[in-house]
């Protein structure tokens, strides 16, 4: 089990722009969170404000525009907040619903994560027209 960091090295910066089109763009981890009582695997997101989060609690909402504040517009913006953050990851833990989780991850059946999450920026897009 590997805990997630701070460093930019061992994330994942998703373009989830539809077509080509640059952004938004979403930051994500795979780990144990630091200094966690119970290790367990999870996909982190990083949000805007420098901290971590488990994807689920997010997820589970079912609602889509709760998921714009983890999304970042440009790069420069995940960089510039990469250059930030210092010591270990600061992780918010925030309640997952599991029946929630269970009927998102009911819709996500059969269908491609990149896929979905591009439809979702979509969705976002119209939401946040610049």
């Amino acid at each position: 089990m590997r805990t997630i960091t701070n460093d930019y090295r061992e994330s994942q910066v998703l373009n989830l722009g539809p077509g080509g089109a640059h952004g938004p763009y979403l930051v994500t981890q795979t780990g144990v969170a630091p200094r966690d009582d119970l290790p367990r695997t999870k996909m982190f997101v990083l949000r805007p404000d420098g901290q971590w989060v488990d994807f689920n609690a997010y997820a589970c909402q079912g609602k889509p525009e709760v998921m714009d504040t983890l999304v970042f517009e440009s790069l420069a913006e995940v960089m510039k907040l990469f250059g930030r953050l210092t010591g270990p990851a600061r992780v918010l833990h925030l309640p997952v619903d599991k029946a929630g989780l269970e009927a998102w991850l009911e819709r996500q059946k059969d269908r491609n994560p990149l896929q979905a999450a591009r439809d979702w920026a979509v969705q976002y897009r119209a939401r946040h027209p610049k």
